[in-house]
Parts: structure tokens; sequence; C-alpha cells
């Protein structure tokens, strides 16, 4: 019913400090090595990478719905990219969902039953603000799903083991799930660690998935180099893509 994939940083063209698979065109790679590595990836997993719609990625729960119209948003040029948005929702056939990461939760979603997708980054901005509740509600409101039929996968993101934060920042989870140890726990007088995929795990339940719906990496972009790019580890460094489109009937 989709072809999707998440990729790693392996099998591109890009050079140091974005060697060699980087998908994105906002974090100063060369633009045409970039847009020769979405070639290879949507080759790899069977899409047209000419289609590919592509948000800004601001850390917000903003939700747009994107349609035959918006193809091709963003691919060639990040200044085409949707605005003001980290979740895509759409019905439409061959439309690829592409969002992009460094460490940040992917979350990809899919209604078998209307054939609807939708895919969310959700960092700590966006994990606390609901961004995969505003999926899930998107995709109720916009293709009649029911939360109940959704199939969900999160993808490799930073884990629980390096991913250390500020106490204003817990504060920030404090609200979102208190007393909730499986997401955040003091790791020092002033630092917290906290695991963005069981988080968004949890907003997935709230949203109304059930847990044999929900896939997880248990996978750290963090801690395997050889694998995954990391902003946490490494500063400047490319993204790995979270790509999802749905089949033609």
């Amino acid at each position: 019913m989709v072809n999707h994939g998440f990729s790693t940083r392996a099998g591109g063209v890009s050079e140091a400090p974005f060697d060699s698979l980087n998908l994105s065109l906002n974090v100063g790679d060369d633009p045409d090595y970039v847009i020769e590595n979405r070639r290879k990836f949507a080759g790899a997993i069977g899409v047209d990478v000419r289609r590919i719609v592509v948000p800004d990625q601001v850390h917000s729960n903003g939700v747009r719905l994107v349609t035959e119209n918006d193809a091709g948003a963003g691919t060639f040029d990040h200044g085409t990219a949707i605005r003001d948005t980290d979740v895509l929702i759409t019905n439409t056939p061959s439309l690829p969902l592409a969002l992009h990461f460094a460490d940040c939760a992917c979350i990809f979603l899919l209604d078998p039953v209307h054939r609807a997708i939708g895919v969310a980054h959700a960092g700590w901005k966006g994990t606390v603000e609901g961004a995969v509740i505003a999926a899930v509600d998107g995709m109720t409101r916009e293709f009649g799903t029911e939360p109940k039929d959704l199939l969900a996968a999160i993808a490799p993101s930073i884990g629980r083991c390096c991913y250390v934060v500020s106490e204003d920042v817990a504060k920030r989870f404090y609200k979102v799930f208190p007393n909730e140890d499986r997401v955040f726990k003091q790791y020092s007088s002033t630092k917290w660690r906290v695991d963005l995929k069981v988080a968004n795990s949890i907003l997935l339940n709230r949203a109304g998935l059930v847990d044999s719906n929900i896939a997880i990496s248990d996978e750290c972009t963090c801690c395997d180099i050889d694998e995954f790019f990391s902003y946490r580890r490494d500063g400047s460094a490319g993204r790995m893509g979270g790509w999802i489109a749905l089949k033609e009937e």
C-alpha cells in the first residue's frame, strides 16, 4: 500500500561533515550533492524524486494537508518548501511526504482503511506540543480516519541513553507526562534524560492508537556514528530522510 523508508547516512555523494547521504537542502551542503542524494534515496524506495513534498520544519505542531498541487514543493529549492509546518498528511497516491532528521523523532502514519498517510517531525518542542496528536486529528478530520485503524512507526532517533536536557525542558515534559518515568528521569542536579520515542508512543495512545499498531525502533542516532547523522553528537551534520508515499491502487 505504501513505499516508504528511513535513510541512513551511507551511500551518498556529500562530503564531510555531511558525508555522505545528506538529504537536507537546509544545512549548508552543496545543493547538487543533496539533489543527487535525493535521487538515490528515491530510487531505493521506489518514489519519484520530482514529486516529493518537503516542509520547512520549524519545531511546531502545525499540520498541512498536501495535494497534487503541492507535488515538488521543496524538492530542488528549500525556498519553495511548505512553510510553518512539521506534519504532512495526504490521500493523494504517488505523492511522497519527505521529512528530514538528525536526532528528532520521525513518526510514520498509515490509514489502510481510507488509504491515507501522514508523517510527523517531533523534536522535544514538537513532542510536548503534540505534533503526533495533531497529525492523527488532521487525518481524522480530513479523511475520516478512525485512530484505532492507524498503523504507526517511530523511526530511529536519539535515545534516552544520549538525550540529556536542562531543567527548563524537563519541566515542559513534566506538564505533558507528569510522573512518567518512562519518558524522563533525573540524571543530575540540573539534568534529565528524555526518551522521545516513548513519549511519542504515549501520545499516539492518547490519540487513540493501540499498542499493537505502533512499531518503535530501538536504534539511537547519537550512538551509531557509522549509520546515522546526529546534531547532538556532531553539531554540523547532514540529515536522514523519512519518506512515505501511497502506491497507486
